[in-house]
């Protein structure tokens, strides 16, 4: 009986000194959080939507003033403030980049900078996580090479050629030291923060938003989960009716943990590093796009981060690979009907369609005014139609949509907004290869042979 009683008292005790241990960690962060946004002069901005510093943490109030210029000279100071914060940062200043709907064109723009490489660590930190990972042992009788020099860094990760005893070559996907325990840190602030904003800011869904992000980023510091994504992206092209130009890295699960991940590499060229306009460049835009689609529509499995880093095309082969598999998104089949129905209304231009698909899409307030939402529709329909299918940009189109939505308190649910996330970022890369490619123009054939899927194809036979 005495033992069990100190087993539950030493059970307590760890508890207590973890929580303690948690919230001393919380608010050192909060402590550095403040003290860079300090040094790069955008605190005074944050203070203003209402972002404080508490004696529990980071926490949101009621804006100080009604707005702030969310200017390029905001952007530029937040893109450095938010890359000096490490991933989980990195991660939110990805996430608002393509969000110009919330923050405005000119931060959104700033922002993309993100996107781009960070600097190496160095080899012997990173050799020594994946002793501790894979075992001394395994690392000596697996590898017979491993380059020192990092073939790319990013906020989480960095990856190494190296090749195995037999003369095969891999690629090593490693996450750096403390990486995980921070996002998760990071995560735990955002949280608090998410909660108060969403009371202060009701029609933006911020607690949803929050809830994505954490999901999303929670899976991306595991690279089992990863592994997953790869092993489903294969399974889902192994049909017959799937593209076969389409093809994804295989796996090597006994070198593989939630740290490392061993993968084959993708031969050919990273499609940033096409010439803009060639007939490769252009092969690749169209491969490209039409792959997403199809993950979209067909799938309702796809990747989340399509950006031309992610992207090889394979030329001798034609085909176009995807790496960095962590951010997925997933869409059932009343998710692709529902948003099958928003593409059709735009690609015909059917205002009353749009109008009600929209509608139907997201979750509308009570405050809702059905008809005035509808004139905002209308008259972005009219402008688009005034401005030529081969001018309009899609993205803008889209972000369009969105705001308008949001003004008239119509919360779209975040996994379209991934979906969309995707679709943009794909034809932005598309565009950078071809710039006279059109969404509006390649879409159609995968949307109905989706449509063919979706719904009793006698029915389609009779329209």
């Amino acid at each position: 009986m005495l033992k069990l009683v100190l087993a539950s008292r030493d059970k307590g005790e760890v508890k207590l000194f973890q929580k303690t241990r948690n919230l001393v960690a919380a608010t050192v962060r909060s402590q550095q959080i403040v003290f860079v946004f300090s040094r790069y002069a955008v605190w005074e901005g944050l203070l203003a939507l209402g972002l404080e510093l508490g004696k529990r943490g980071l926490s949101f109030s009621r804006p100080r003033r009604a707005s702030i210029p969310l200017d390029a000279v905001f952007g530029k100071k937040l893109a450095l403030a938010l890359y000096r914060l490490g991933p989980t940062f990195v991660k939110l200043g990805q996430m608002l980049a393509l969000r110009p709907d919330l923050i405005g064109d000119p931060v959104a723009s700033e922002l993309r900078v993100l996107f781009d490489q960070v600097p190496p660590v160095r080899f012997g930190v990173i050799k020594k996580i994946l002793k501790e990972e894979l075992g001394k042992k395994v690392v000596e009788e697996a590898f017979s090479r491993i380059e020192t020099k990092p073939l790319g860094c990013a906020s989480l990760a960095q990856v190494h050629q190296a090749e195995l005893k037999d003369g095969t070559p891999v690629i090593l996907k490693v996450q750096k030291k403390g990486a995980a325990k921070l996002v998760r840190v990071d995560l735990s602030l955002l949280e608090g923060i998410s909660k108060s904003a969403d009371l202060a800011f009701p029609r933006y869904g911020i607690r949803q938003m929050y809830e994505d992000f954490y999901h999303a980023t929670i899976r991306e510091v595991d690279y089992r989960e990863e592994a997953k994504n790869i092993e489903q992206f294969r399974k889902n092209y192994y049909s017959i009716f799937s593209s076969a130009d389409v093809i994804f890295p295989r796996y090597y699960a006994e070198l593989s943990t939630q740290r490392v991940l061993t993968m084959e590499p993708l031969r050919g060229r990273k499609v940033s590093q096409l010439q803009k306009g060639s007939t490769v460049a252009r092969q690749a835009a169209s491969q490209s796009v039409a792959a997403v689609l199809e993950q979209i529509f067909d799938h309702g499995f796809f990747h989340a981060d399509p950006h031309a880093g992610n992207l090889f095309f394979m030329e001798d082969e034609g085909k176009i690979g995807f790496i960095d598999l962590g951010l997925v998104g997933q869409l059932n089949p009343e998710d692709k009907r529902r948003f099958l129905k928003v593409l059709m209304a735009i690609l015909k231009r059917d205002k009353p369609g749009l109008v009600k698909s929209i509608y139907e899409l997201g979750e509308p307030s009570p405050k809702t005014d059905y008809q005035k939402f509808e004139a905002d529709i209308y008259a972005l329909m009219d402008e688009v139609k005034s401005t030529g299918v081969k001018n309009v940009k899609l993205d803008k189109v889209v972000n369009q949509l969105l705001g308008i939505a949001r003004n008239h308190r119509i919360l779209i649910p975040n996994r379209y907004v991934l979906m969309l996330r995707a679709f943009l970022i794909i034809e932005g890369v598309a565009k950078s290869l071809d710039p006279n490619l059109s969404m509006f123009q390649m879409a159609p054939p995968i949307v109905a042979r989706s449509l063919m899927k979706t719904y009793n194809p006698f029915r389609i036979f009779r329209r």
